[in-house]
């Protein structure tokens, strides 16, 4: 994972790649795909199944996405900014980045839909380079 996203980031800057006609209209149409391949693999069956491990993790998962919308939102009301850039930077940042693009796309925001893309993007990566230097700490 780690090669693939270093390789990934790297093609992404050259102009060559930047240019490639169709790239936009191909890209959002694997982006649908990977939703429908996700949504196919959500199994509530397999998570009863796993007992309390996957009750503590839905558990814990819940509660941070909970306390993630509790302080963006209020956040961003104290600072009074745009409720659809505070919502696709939130989506960015729990959902990734193609759910984020999607996201603008289905408020009628699409001047959010690159922001947001890279917005999650960024944080795949930097959240891959982590979790990598993580996992060998904990060795």
């Amino acid at each position: 994972m780690l090669t693939l996203t270093t390789v990934a980031l790297a093609l992404a800057q050259l102009p060559i790649v930047q240019r490639v006609g169709g790239a936009k209209v191909i890209g959002y149409f694997t982006v649908l795909i990977f939703l429908a391949v996700v949504g196919a693999y959500c199994d509530l069956a397999a998570l009863i199944a796993n007992g309390a491990v996957a009750g503590t993790l839905l558990a814990w998962v819940t509660a941070i996405v909970f306390l993630h919308a509790i302080l963006l939102f209020t956040i961003g009301g104290l600072f009074k900014q745009d409720w659809a850039i505070i919502a696709v930077a939130s989506n960015a940042d729990i959902g990734g980045a193609i759910s984020a693009g999607v996201l603008a796309t289905a408020i009628g925001r699409g001047d959010l839909r690159l922001p947001g893309i890279l917005a999650g993007s960024l944080g795949n990566a930097i959240g891959t380079y982590a979790g990598v230097l993580v996992a060998i700490y904990l060795r």
